[in-house]
């Protein structure tokens, strides 16, 4: 017992710097570290062959999701750069043409958006959406060319209907891979693209316009539509590679057959249904509508998406009307969409951290408190300039909301896999629809830079998904209980049956649990 302690001292004092609190202090900050890794992405305590299926379906899968959404945007947004730098001049749109053509976008994406969901359940996901990527990349090269409205609106027509089956089949899939404590970072990560395609389309096309305007004969804002249409076309190949269909049906090649059981059974322990145990046929639409998910879902995302003033460049205007330099008008409004980033990374961690454990509800109701202080405090307007300055930049904390809101869907409908496509697919559509009338109601531009009917409405409609946040919480755990009890007496009916079985009084197969994926596989084949 003596010994160590001097063997100790002798090494101190021969410099070999050995203390009883390295290993102790090492193993701390081991700890921390992994805590930390626990908070920001996914348990480190997960098994090793756990932890490697995870980095090769975020390597693969989940960068090629995003990726594609960054073109799906680019594509979206270009439009709006290309009026604005020589496109109205060239086609004559001095009317309402603009408008028209972004009408023509909404058609052609609400048309698409319920089908695309319904289909990609009987065609692989692998095989659709790198289609239909490759789809409104031609559509894109094609508005190079155009010489009339006429031309623009048809070729609108065809990137919103190409682009329809993106989102809501992409979500779809996603919330089909990841557990309840992994998807919710995914996803708002997987969202974030909007903002950065948004700031990205702006400065691609200041470069087309400087450096391209005359070559080949083309003016710039052409050029925009070509440079897209060249980075969409390389991801949309990809595709075809990286996406790796649903677990039931996967031939990802990244993927291992061990690999593919786990995928099955991690959702299967977690109580969700597997592809294929509630296929669609006519009468599950009017299935599906008997649900509250059907309602309150679709509702809720349309007041996400109106509780978020960004119908118009409120910021912009602002500072234009206060006599501010070009540059701060143009530089300032992009920190609002860092904010938005940041916080919809942070939620998404926090809500599938060991602190929240995969709820969404707390994150959306602090979300939607920031947005919400900054749209009252615009609405009153009389206020300080630091206080206005400090509200403009808060309108974006609920710009996360909507990739926390879609991770909130799986466990809102673990009993139907196809109703959850189906379902993301009716609240982008429903949202869309909303928006047309309540954007010319509450955000007429003459009202700029005060906006207040935008603001007022804004500011009700975060209360509006504050309190219905609350009531699907409240009907999530009333079904969670129901759930509880039907498994509870199908285990127990389970137990007789096995004991009859055991003494030859049940048929052959009365006890089978058997998972699905075998026989939907079949049926892509």
């Amino acid at each position: 017992m003596g010994v160590e302690p001097l063997q100790g001292r002798a090494d101190a004092d021969s410099g070999n710097e050995l203390t009883y609190n390295e290993a102790p202090s090492r193993s701390r900050l081991s700890r921390s570290w992994r805590a930390f890794r626990g908070f920001i992405w996914d348990d480190p305590d997960k098994p090793k062959a756990e932890r490697w299926f995870l980095f090769k379906l975020d390597c693969f899968f989940l960068t090629i999701a995003m990726l594609g959404y960054f073109s799906k945007n680019l594509d979206q947004s270009n439009v709006n750069n290309a009026y604005v730098s020589g496109m109205k001049e060239a086609l004559g749109m001095y009317g309402s043409e603009l408008t028209y053509a972004g009408n023509c976008f909404t058609a052609g994406y609400l048309i698409g958006q319920l089908p695309a969901v319904m289909l990609v359940t009987r065609v692989r996901p692998s095989l659709l959406i790198p289609t239909v990527e490759l789809l409104w990349t031609v559509a894109t090269f094609s508005a190079s060319a155009i010489k009339t409205p006429g031309q623009l609106y048809a070729i609108r027509f065809l990137v919103g209907l190409f682009e329809s089956a993106y989102f809501p089949c992409v979500m779809y899939m996603l919330g089909s891979w990841y557990t309840k404590e992994e998807r919710g970072k995914r996803l708002t990560i997987f969202y974030s693209t909007t903002a950065m395609s948004q700031m990205f389309s702006g400065y691609l096309q200041a470069a087309a316009y400087k450096n391209l305007s005359g070559v080949g004969g083309r003016e710039g804002w052409s050029w925009l539509f070509i440079i897209c249409g060249a980075i969409c076309l390389p991801i949309g190949l990809a595709g075809y590679f990286c996406f790796p269909d649903f677990p039931e049906t996967t031939r990802a090649f990244y993927l291992t057959e061990a690999e593919i059981q786990l995928a099955r059974s991690r959702l299967a322990r977690e109580g969700l249904k597997p592809l294929g145990a509630a296929p669609w046929n006519r009468k599950k639409i009017v299935r599906i509508a008997g649900h509250w998910q059907f309602w309150l879902l679709p509702l809720g995302y349309f007041f996400i998406q109106g509780s978020l003033p960004s119908y118009q460049p409120v910021f912009a205007l602002w500072l234009k009307s206060t006599k501010h330099p070009v540059y701060e008008i143009n530089v300032w409004p992009t920190g609002q969409l860092a904010v938005g980033l940041v916080i919809q990374i942070l939620a998404g961690m926090i809500s599938d951290s060991r602190l929240l454990r995969g709820k969404r509800w707390q994150m959306i109701l602090i979300m939607q408190a920031g947005t919400f202080f900054g749209a009252v405090s615009l609405a009153v307007w009389n206020i300080s300039y630091a206080h206005k300055l400090t509200a403009y930049y808060f309108l974006y904390f609920s710009a996360g909301v909507p990739g926390v809101w879609y991770a909130w869907y799986v466990d809102l409908l673990p009993h139907d896999h196809e109703m959850r496509g189906a379902i993301i697919a009716l609240s982008n559509m429903f949202s869309f629809l909303q928006s047309i009338w309540f954007t010319i109601a509450v955000w007429r531009t003459i009202e700029a830079p005060r906006f207040r009917a935008g603001f007022i409405f804004a500011s009700t409609l975060g209360v509006a998904i504050v309190c219905l946040s609350l009531i699907i919480r409240i009907l999530q755990g009333r079904d969670e209980k129901r759930r509880a009890r039907e498994e509870g007496s199908a285990n127990d009916s389970a137990d007789v049956s096995v004991e009859g079985a055991e003494t030859g009084k049940v048929a052959d197969g009365a006890v089978a649990n058997v998972y699905k994926g075998e026989s939907v596989a079949a049926s892509y084949a």
